[in-house]
């Protein structure tokens, strides 16, 4: 049993502390997990160990899988295939793990192994940076607003809304140990602290989703929503205290001191001590609680009909408060549609809706429209953005996963998420309407984690956080797997064994597998190429920079980045036509790249050729027309000096 649950557990640590490099943003933090995915699910399966899919739980991975493979087949038709490349590899990451999460795991007791470890590191990682404000944590906060530990303010506030209601659940059922629903509680709330320090609006959508989620398949669903009521609650008693960082940034001297974090760093820490004492109480009286069949249903009507008076009561007040709602709500469209809007001095981020996302959106839209079946590729949405944006954000991606999918990937993209997401939703819904309350609880659980995620990634871009993302889709796979344990427990003592599958059915599986994890390994030996290329440039050793860059295109056939740094060493070394026709190179793989287009510029400036510099110039400026430095060369004309 041990050795069964050995990969998901490996890969689960592996994500969990990749937490701590900036999410595994960078390639050489998630390539490897990929690679070391894609083979053991080809081990797992070539030893026949791999569940065999059957109903919504088979439409649900082929859908998955076919989206994978779209995304890898999209460099064919990109403006950059190596953009695309990558951002496939990503994708066969969250597949795979999904598939890990789903597949190998026969036993239970494994899936709740995983499913709470991954949920108590999570918690781990609260307390550890909870500590941090204690100490010192200056360096944790950007701009008033908690950054660690993610290194992105709005992954790190859904790494947090991920335990969030896992940790609810666990604080709900009558009967349980008492410390042990009150250490829950405690966690849920420091999760909610936390999520709030990030001062993330997405995150609201994600908390609420799997709130959502949550109550709906989850036993115990009027204490769960109640519990979220009341943490929730105690967040906002003490919002003051916590935001004292946001508001010493935002609203005062643009600074913020160590006393800041400090303060609200004690504010959490009071509210977890508080959370703690009265779940402590209160589920030592809830455990002893006994009365007859009529008396308890009284109650549960009484608690129904309060949490829907607290409902209409908010709702009231928040019609009260904006006076004119129809009015208000033109506002807030005004002020989402312009993209200079922001917060006003003072107020949280939370009641704003001003940013870029309009305009990231709108692109989307319009590249959408030219490219609607298959998109312009993964990862290509960068290009239109630079030529029609109305913002000097210097961005990549559209900020959401829907718009994201809709751009990029096309319908067919779109189409195939959507249906992996219904199927193992109906997958997941009737594995909870079968499961014994225990199973009940952790299917719920999970679910409702990687919900909170998925959601948040609606108005976010969480899908290039491997760290973050990557959990989410783990955990979905284990929420959807549970009820087949008393299958085969069921199969292995009072039935026939189940029967094995064929050696070719199993390499027919395997083989691609090993593919894809051979492509990710491609990957990442090309990016320490890349960064030991990177270094000997800093370092001043133009030979071994030819000699890394030389090998990372060996690797990388389709990137530009190795083309770039062979260019700057031959230039060094003095071979600047060799340079130059590098740099044309690069341009023929990616003609409508206004990178390469500015390092021609530049490299023609240097050899006084001003006139054909210009012209490339002013050709990057019309891929890239709110950039201001390009704008300057191109206007400079023949003085333009290097």
């Amino acid at each position: 049993m041990v050795l069964g649950a050995f990969p998901v557990a490996l890969v689960a640590v592996l994500l969990v502390f990749a937490t701590w490099s900036d999410g595994a943003f960078d390639i050489q933090h998630w390539a490897p997990v990929a690679v070391l995915a894609c083979v053991l699910l080809a081990a797992v399966q070539l030893a026949g160990g791999l569940t065999r899919p059957s109903g919504p739980v088979l439409v649900g991975i082929a859908a998955l899988w076919a989206f994978a493979a779209l995304t890898l087949l999209s460099a064919a038709w990109a403006e950059s295939a190596g953009r695309a490349w990558e951002g496939g590899a990503r994708t066969v990451l969250y597949s795979a793990l999904f598939t890990l999460g789903l597949l190998s795991l026969p036993d239970r007791r494994q899936v709740r192994a995983i499913g709470a470890g991954v949920i108590l590191a999570t918690v781990a990682i609260a307390f550890f940076t909870l500590g941090k404000m204690l100490t010192d944590g200056l360096d944790a906060f950007l701009a008033g607003r908690l950054d660690d530990p993610v290194g992105y303010r709005n992954a790190t506030a859904a790494l947090f809304a991920f335990a969030t209601w896992p940790l609810i659940g666990a604080a709900a059922p009558r009967g349980a140990n008492p410390a042990l629903r009150a250490g829950a509680m405690t966690a849920a709330v420091l999760m909610l602290g936390l999520a709030f320090l990030t001062q993330s609006r997405g995150v609201l959508i994600g908390v609420a989703v799997g709130g959502a989620v949550s109550i709906a398949i989850g036993p115990e669903r009027l204490r769960r929503a109640w519990l979220g009521v009341a943490l929730i609650a105690a967040v906002g008693a003490a919002s003051h205290e916590l935001l004292t960082p946001y508001r010493a940034f935002d609203g005062g001297a643009g600074t913020v001191e160590a006393g800041d974090v400090s303060t609200a760093g004690n504010a959490l820490l009071v509210i977890c001590g508080a959370t703690f004492l009265v779940g402590l109480c209160l589920a030592v009286l809830d455990n002893g609680l006994r009365g007859d069949e009529n008396a308890s249903g009284a109650m549960h009507r009484l608690a129904a009909w309060t949490l829907g008076a607290i409902a209409v009561v908010a709702a009231v007040g928040a019609l009260a408060v904006s006076g004119d709602p129809f009015g208000y709500a033109g506002e807030k469209i005004d002020e989402f549609t312009s993209v200079e809007s922001a917060a006003d001095p003072g107020e949280t981020r939370l009641g704003s809706v001003g940013g870029q996302r309009y305009d990231l959106w709108r692109v989307a839209v319009e590249e959408f429209r030219r490219r609607p079946l298959a998109g312009v590729g993964e990862g290509n949405y960068v290009f239109g953005y630079y030529r029609e944006r109305e913002t000097d954000r210097n961005l990549s991606v559209p900020h959401s996963l829907p718009f994201r999918l809709l751009s990029e990937t096309g319908l067919l993209g779109l189409g195939l998420f959507a249906t992996f997401l219904v199927a193992i939703g109906i997958a997941i819904a009737r594995a909870a309407r079968a499961a014994a309350d225990p199973d009940r609880r952790l299917i719920a659980g999970l679910a409702a984690a990687s919900a909170a995620v998925l959601a948040q990634a609606s108005a976010d871009w969480l899908w290039l956080i491997p760290g973050v993302m990557g959990l989410a889709f783990l955990a979905l796979g284990l929420a959807a797997r549970p009820e087949t344990a008393e299958e085969s427990v069921s199969a292995s003592k009072d039935g026939p064994s189940p029967r094995r599958a064929s050696l070719a059915w199993r390499i027919g599986l395997a083989a691609p597998l090993l593919a894809l994890a051979v492509s990710c390994g491609a990957l990442y030996l090309a990016d320490v190429q890349v960064r030991i290329a990177r270094e000997a440039k800093a370092e001043g050793r133009p030979g071994d920079q030819l000699a890394a860059a030389r090998a990372a295109e060996d690797l990388d056939p389709v990137s530009v980045a190795p083309l770039y740094l062979q260019a700057s060493a031959l230039e060094t070394l003095g071979a600047r036509d060799a340079a130059r026709e590098v740099l044309r190179e690069a341009l023929e793989r990616e003609p409508d790249n206004f990178v390469t287009l500015a390092l021609l510029g530049d490299l023609e400036v240097r050899d006084t050729n001003l006139r054909l510099a210009r012209r490339h110039y002013r050709r990057a400026s019309e891929l890239n027309p709110l950039d201001a430095g390009l704008q300057e060369l191109k206007n400079r004309g023949a003085d333009v000096q290097g």
